[in-house]
């Protein structure tokens, strides 16, 4: 069992040490001062044999899994167990990662002689970066019974702690989707359209499209008789989330004075971007689905509804990393043809601000746009924008950064242009109302019923 000598151990050591020069500069007899020396350190000793079984049945042990949100504080729960006996003093160590922030390195605790067994300590941390750790050992260090020494132990912990996005901004913009009211927003919304779903036959009354009769059911009756459709209410939705390494630049909006391991990228805008519209789309009572691509598809979620889909959607989510490499379109593609069946709404999340990446996306999204309605988003990089036409508060003036603005903008809209011709609409998103406006597509293509 590791022990260190205490301060009062230390203290003892300080006062025999100029007794022990004062001794030696008199010629005084050393027999003395060997005598108390050796008798503290029989002391010392004694303490530590009668210290061994100090820490009794103590048992310590964080919950299974701890689940935070990525810049907010969350609590990290220690629990103490330990069969009734007298009061106990002890201190608790955690050595956390660099991922984690914490004013508290080291708590001290008094398990009290009051008949408990069950104690719970709670740790306050702020996670910088999203995914999954392993929660570090806990070290705990009690005092002997003369208070000479610190005992230490380690016990395991088998347990992680999740990092899920930060969703607090994206509540505040999208408030009103997520009251209780049972629609969106506080106006009615006209569904337009007939809907696609067949329903049900009835006669036939003047006025009726000759494509809505039908025409067996007619032949049958020996009257005529049309085909009714209602709204359709459940859709599928999958968002395709692109993690290749252009994910991994930096947001436009993140924080300039946070490190670049731990500032906001363009990943992460991506993944919150994910779990608003999975809610989003649970309100609205579609099935949202995830499919998340780097060198090769990585992840996969069919579509689906529910709280249990809502949290698989999460899993899947919360340790997305950016990869190194480009992305390859031809493996995402073919997989989105033979996976897919049903007719869906692809949203991708993606930046084509490389022209090699935009034209190769170009090439290889007519394979499924003629089956599938599909939506294209790229963040908008700093600059971006038509000579002269640039934002206000630009930090960049200069002839030079305008005129590269202007040409990256000219090849974007030269790209819209010929998406639009295949029947996919792309747009030139800012991350800071990113979430924002994708619901916004989302819910204009549910409302005119374009799906």
């Amino acid at each position: 069992m590791p022990f260190i000598p205490s301060s009062r151990l230390i203290l003892l050591a300080a006062i025999l040490m100029p007794v022990a020069l004062f001794a030696a500069a008199q010629d005084s007899p050393m027999m003395p001062l060997a005598s108390g020396c050796a008798l503290i350190v029989v002391v010392a000793l004694l303490d530590l044999a009668i210290s061994r079984q100090q820490f009794g049945d103590l048992k310590v042990q964080p919950d299974p899994v701890t689940r935070m949100a990525r810049g907010s504080v969350g609590e990290l729960k220690m629990h103490l167990r330990r069969s009734p006996g007298g009061p106990l003093k002890l201190a608790l160590g955690l050595p956390l990662p660099v991922e984690f922030l914490s004013d508290q390195d080291i708590q001290k605790v008094s398990l009290g002689g009051d008949g408990a067994t069950h104690w719970t300590v709670s740790w306050s941390l702020t996670p910088r970066s999203r995914g999954v750790y392993a929660c570090p050992d806990i070290y705990v260090e009690v005092p002997s019974k003369l208070g000479l020494f610190g005992l230490r132990r380690r016990f395991a912990a088998n347990a992680e702690i999740r990092v899920y996005p930060n969703l607090r901004r994206e509540r505040r913009q999208l408030a009103n989707l997520f009251l209780n009211r049972g629609s969106i927003g506080v106006h009615a919304q006209r569904m337009v359209g007939q809907g696609r779903e067949y329903e049900q036959l009835r006669e036939y009354n003047y006025g009726d499209s000759m494509l809505d009769i039908h025409w067996k059911g007619s032949a049958k009756r020996g009257e005529l008789v049309t085909k009714t459709y209602q709204v359709e209410r459940t859709q599928e939705i999958y968002l395709v989330l692109d993690h290749s390494r252009l994910s991994g630049l930096r947001s436009t909006q993140a924080d300039r004075n946070i490190d670049d391991d731990y500032a906001e990228t363009i990943l992460e805008r991506y993944v919150t971007v994910a779990s608003v519209l999975g809610m989003v789309a649970e309100r609205e009572g579609d099935l949202f689905g995830l499919l998340a691509f780097g060198q090769k598809v990585s992840r996969f979620v069919r579509a689906s509804s529910g709280k249990q889909h809502g949290q698989v959607i999460q899993d899947a989510l919360f340790d997305l990393k950016t990869e190194p490499g480009s992305f390859d379109l031809d493996e995402l593609f073919t997989f989105i043809r033979t996976r897919l069946r049903r007719r869906a709404l692809l949203i991708f999340l993606t930046d084509l601000g490389d022209p090699v990446a935009a034209e190769d996306f170009k090439n290889h999204v007519r394979l499924v746009a003629s089956r599938h309605l599909v939506l294209a988003n790229s963040i908008r990089r700093k600059g971006v924008y038509p000579i002269y036409g640039s934002p206000e508060n630009a930090t960049s003036t200069s002839i030079p950064d305008e005129l590269a603005g202007h040409y990256r903008w000219a090849g974007l809209n030269e790209l819209q242009a010929e998406l639009r011709a295949q029947g996919v609409e792309l747009s030139i998103l800012d991350d800071e109302n990113l979430s924002v406006d994708v619901v916004n597509q989302y819910l204009n293509i549910k409302q005119r019923q374009l799906l």
